[in-house]
C-alpha cells in the first residue's frame, strides 16, 4: 500500500469545512468548540492526526483510565513540545491548568484535537476543563468521539450549547469514496467490479477497505500481476477475512 495520505473523501471535505468555519468565527463572540463524531472505522482519527501534523495543531488521545490531572499534564506536554521538549512538567492540577491557560491566552491560533473524547465522560472534570479553556481563551478545541457522543453531550447543556455550528458527523463512505481510496492507495490496478465488491463488503468503513487493499496487493504479488480484474480473483477475494 502506498504511504497513507489523506484521501479527500466526503467526510474529509466536510470535516475540513466545519473546521474552517470554526477557525474563521468571530472569536470574541463565539467559543471555539467543535464536536466531530461517527461510528468506528470511518477515518476520524486518521483525519485528526494528519490534519494536526500538517498544520502544527495539538493532537491528544484520551484513554479509559485517564484522570483530569493526566489530561492536563498530557496537554501541557504537547503544547510545549516544539519550544521546550525537555521541560519537566510538575505541579498541582490547578498549577498545570494555569500554565496551559497562560499559553492559550497568548496564542489564539492554537488548535487542539481531543480524540477518543468519549472517555472524558468517565470524569466530567476533563470535559469541564476543556470547556473552561475554550471559554477563557480564543483557542480552538475539537472533540472527536463515537456516534453516540453528541447525544451524551446534550445532557450537558453548558457544554453542548457552546458547540453550535461546530458539529460534524462522519458517515459511511460512498462508492465514490471507496473508488478514490482504492485508486490512490492500492499499488495494484483494479477494475470497477473489484471496487464495488470491496465497497459492498466493507459497509462504508475505511479500516476494512485498507485491509482489502492489503489483501489485493498480496494476491497481485503472488500472481505476479500489476493489474487485476474481478474474474481473475473472485474465488480468492471472496475468502478474504477482514
Amino acid at each position: 500500500m502506498k504511504i497513507k495520505q489523506l484521501i479527500e473523501t466526503e467526510n474529509v471535505k466536510g470535516a475540513n469545512r466545519v473546521l474552517k468555519n470554526l477557525l474563521e468565527r468571530t472569536r470574541t463572540e463565539n467559543v471555539g468548540l467543535g464536536l466531530f463524531y461517527g461510528r468506528p472505522g470511518l477515518g476520524k482519527s486518521r483525519w485528526a492526526t494528519k490534519t494536526a501534523q500538517d498544520n502544527g495543531y495539538v493532537y491528544i488521545r484520551l484513554e479509559s483510565n485517564i484522570t483530569p490531572k493526566d489530561f492536563l499534564r498530557n496537554l501541557l506536554s504537547r503544547l510545549l513540545h516544539k519550544t521546550m521538549p525537555n521541560y519537566n512538567i510538575t505541579g498541582t492540577q490547578h498549577e498545570l491548568y494555569s500554565q496551559i491557560l497562560d499559553i492559550l491566552q497568548n496564542d489564539q491560533n492554537i488548535v487542539v484535537f481531543v480524540d477518543e473524547a468519549d472517555y472524558g465522560f468517565s470524569n466530567e472534570r476533563i470535559l469541564a476543563s476543556v470547556r473552561d479553556m475554550a471559554d477563557q481563551s480564543l483557542a480552538t478545541f475539537v472533540l472527536l468521539g463515537m456516534e453516540h457522543i453528541k447525544t451524551r453531550l446534550q445532557k450537558i447543556p453548558c457544554f453542548f450549547d457552546r458547540c453550535v455550528g461546530g458539529f460534524f458527523e462522519f458517515k459511511a463512505l460512498t462508492l465514490l469514496d471507496t473508488e478514490k481510496i482504492v485508486n490512490e492507495l492500492c499499488e495494484i490496478k483494479v477494475d470497477n467490479e473489484i471496487i464495488k465488491f470491496i465497497h459492498n463488503r466493507c459497509n462504508g468503513t475505511m479500516r476494512l477497505i485498507n485491509k482489502y487493499i492489503d489483501a489485493i496487493e498480496k494476491i497481485g504479488r503472488r500472481m505476479s500481476k500489476k493489474d487485476l480484474c474481478f474474474n481473475d480473483i473472485k474465488d480468492i477475494i471472496s475468502r478474504v477475512e477482514v
